[in-house]
């Protein structure tokens, strides 16, 4: 299934492995309940995911990403990762499933079908950081697949915040039949998940490891059953996560010791230098479809239309050759058109990508949602996965045009300011102005009526004068 599948190993150590998958099998910094709670109100899922976009493309050394021509990213690896953190719930008795974080710690970090998924852990320990509290590893894991998906175009439903990480692997112990309750491994019964101890669901090479996929399909039904997934649930969640990636199967000598042997650098690869066309992480060995990093129906269709090939791969193990265009199948694969059932869902799937579409989305959110409810705080909260960016906006780029609208928006203000600063000064000098002029008129005024009153009196004594003398 989806489950083995990863990008290039390579031999140097990444960076925080320490982080993602502690050698100590517990993690102290893990905050309480309370706490918890309290950051997640603060986190902000699309500033999350904003990260996640940038991450994808941005290939380390010490693990490159995926590389199909000219295009390159981690987003197959993120699913995987999300895929089997969500994948080890089982419906039989509600253990399972990525709330708690669990697969940094044993057992599941050992598990053969997690190889290599201590990297992917190790490159996403820097976002973790950044959001500290608030971003549970549970969730992170959650969301870095669910990113993948809608940085390549496929459809994804609500995204929901707020799973509790636990400080170890304790709650995960049962998952690992530590009674040996499995007589024979490759069929594993209930209470099990799985039908092989440390895989996610079944064998991809096929039941008991023999290619026939008729044989398959039954078993199949029987372990998703497990889970709680029905057929469509089923067919969507295989076809769809088979859109993306590849297989990684160089050679037959494997992936190296798990980290329950070599906790400094587990799975360091055996093949060649280990990255690459060396890279070791299945033993199954390429891609399903033309556009591994692109959401399509294509997988579905050359199940519909195409002929296959039974052939041993570089790593050993029965797959099989498209014939028509040399890309892969698992016998797990091939068993979806040998089912009746099955081969009618896969059939709409091939004929009607808008059905896949609403049929997937609902799934893997099914998926990613599985497990007990008490591992889930009080306080979560999810959002519409269609209203989300799906590629990375550059956030220094929107913080210097901001810096500039704010900085125009200054100059306009100081401006207007100046403006009205000088509209008051010329209202004021009018004004003073004004009140001089009537000042001076009053002045000249008050001159002319003194100056009146006085030519009056000049006159008055005139006519006084006159009169004596007329007397």
């Amino acid at each position: 299934m989806v489950a083995v599948c990863t990008p290039f190993v390579v031999q140097s150590v990444c960076p925080f492995m320490e982080m993602g998958t502690p050698s100590t099998n517990n993690d102290a910094s893990v905050p309480d309940e309370d706490v918890y709670n309290e950051a997640l109100d603060d986190l902000d899922i699309d500033a999350v995911f904003n990260d996640l976009y940038a991450l994808m493309t941005n290939s380390s050394d010490c693990w490159p990403a995926d590389t199909f021509g000219t295009e390159q990213s981690y987003g197959p690896l993120f699913i995987r990762l999300t895929w089997h953190c969500s994948g080890s719930y089982r419906d039989t008795d509600g253990l399972g499933g990525c709330a708690g974080g669990r697969m940094r710690y044993q057992p599941e970090s050992s598990w053969p079908d997690n190889t290599n998924l201590d990297k992917a852990r190790a490159l996403l320990y820097p976002i973790k950081e950044k959001y500290g509290d608030a971003l549970s590893w549970g969730d992170l894991f959650v969301f870095s697949g669910t990113a993948a998906i809608l940085n390549m175009g496929g459809p994804v439903g609500d995204i929901c915040a707020g799973r509790m990480d636990d400080v170890d692997g304790t709650k995960s112990l049962p998952l690992d039949d530590p009674e040996g309750t499995c007589l024979v491994q490759g069929n594993c019964s209930e209470p099990l998940g799985a039908s092989t101890v440390g895989l996610i669901y079944v064998n991809p090479a096929g039941v008991m490891g023999n290619p026939v996929p008729s044989v398959s399909a039954p078993r199949i039904r029987e372990v998703f059953g497990r889970m709680g997934m029905n057929d469509s649930e089923t067919v969507s969640l295989i076809g769809g996560g088979h859109a993306f990636g590849k297989c990684h199967g160089a050679c037959t000598l494997g992936a190296g010791d798990d980290p329950s042997v070599d906790a400094e650098n587990p799975w360091p690869g055996n093949c060649g230098n280990g990255i690459a066309e060396n890279t070791f992480t299945s033993g199954f060995e390429g891609a399903w479809t033309h556009t591994p990093l692109q959401w399509s129906n294509e997988y579905f269709t050359q199940l519909i239309r195409h002929n296959y090939t039974l052939w041993t791969g570089p790593g050993g193990h029965p797959q099989w050759q498209n014939d028509q265009n040399g890309l892969m199948m698992l016998t797990t694969d091939l068993a979806l058109v040998e089912d009746a059932e099955y081969l009618a869902i896969v059939t709409e799937f091939a004929a009607d990508i808008d059905a896949l579409n609403a049929a997937f989305a609902a799934s893997w959110q099914k998926l990613v949602e599985s497990g007990n409810d008490t591992q889930w705080a009080a306080n979560r909260f999810c959002v519409d996965g269609s209203t989300l960016a799906t590629e990375y906006v550059d956030t220094a780029d929107e913080s210097t045009n901001e810096d500039d609208d704010d900085s125009d928006q200054t100059v306009l203000i100081v401006l207007l300011i100046v403006a009205a600063v000088f509209v008051v000064l010329m209202v004021f000098a009018v004004i003073l102005l004004f009140l001089k002029l009537k000042e001076a008129e009053s002045a000249q005024n008050q001159k002319e009526s003194n100056l009146a009153d006085g030519q009056n009196a000049e006159t008055a004594k005139s006519d006084g004068d006159a009169e004596t003398n007329t007397q």
